[in-house]
């Protein structure tokens, strides 16, 4: 009785260092989600100011810029998903909605989790960049992926959407220039005022409008991973502690019966 109380106090301290680990997780997931939420109104601004300075630029073009109907009509999907493990189902609407929207000449991937999921279910990746980590590095994945898809648009694509998840359940799709970018040509309000030619403020304000849009389903995707990350870790620390107290009363009555056990051994002894 002894080796088997010996096992399960063994048991209970191991529990006990992976409920440390645990409680470290959600806290870490529970800071970069509060820090991903307080940086979303200011990426969502951006990519809001810098869609209007852009299609206002193109408004002073002298004619509409060709829309390249004819000429490249595949479309392409950029994916931001998961670097890491522990969010649970996360990726998996994000499979079913590519899934539902047929077939894609190119689908991008920001999130080495996702994109395995997706090779693993028969999508394969034109491309992969790793997916931020913490906040401060999204600017940076926002970057990579505008130097990729400028490479691979230039080529072949007519048409990119961006497929990532919102928080705290939502799934977005949406086409990286909405309707009437880039070939937005009548803004109403008052004629701008520019410092450069029109068409090489427009060529420097859509590299601009690129990243902001991708900073901004970026920031949402990384705010939505570490919600589910956390949803995740308080189910497990809600297991762990259900375990926890579980083998402590198993623990208990086995020092109860070893006690009992000697008591009678003693006593039995003493009556001889």
């Amino acid at each position: 009785m002894s080796e088997r109380l010996e096992e399960v106090e063994t048991r209970l301290a191991a529990i006990g260092d992976l409920g440390s680990v645990v409680d470290a997780m959600r806290a870490l997931a529970a800071v970069r989600l509060q820090q991903a939420m307080a940086a979303l109104g200011g990426t969502r601004t951006y990519a809001g100011v810098v869609q209007s300075a852009f299609a206002r630029a193109l408004s002073a073009l002298p004619e509409p810029r060709p829309d390249g109907k004819g000429l490249r009509t595949a479309r392409g999907v950029i994916v931001f998903a998961a670097e890491h493990g522990f969010v649970g189902a996360f990726e998996e609407p994000l499979l079913e909605r590519l899934q539902a929207e047929g077939p894609v000449a190119a689908v991008m991937v920001a999130g080495s989790r996702g994109a395995a999921m997706l090779e693993e279910h028969g999508v394969r990746p034109a491309w992969c960049v790793p997916m931020a980590t913490q906040v401060g590095g999204v600017m940076a994945v926002a970057r990579r992926v505008a130097d990729r898809l400028t490479t691979l648009t230039a080529h072949r694509l007519g048409r990119v959407d961006l497929l990532y998840r919102t928080h705290p359940h939502g799934v977005a799709l949406e086409p990286l220039y909405p309707a009437g970018l880039p070939n937005h040509v009548a803004v109403p309000g008052r004629a701008p005022l520019f410092g450069l030619p029109p068409r090489e403020l427009v060529e420097h304000l859509a590299d601009e409008y690129l990243f902001a849009r991708l900073a901004h389903a970026a920031v949402e995707s990384f705010a939505a991973e570490n919600a589910a990350r956390l949803s995740v870790m308080l189910s497990a620390g809600q297991n762990v502690k259900d375990r926890l107290e579980d083998l402590s009363r198993l623990a208990n009555r086995l020092r109860q019966d070893l006690t009992t056990q000697e008591l009678t051994e003693l006593t039995i002894g003493r009556d001889d």
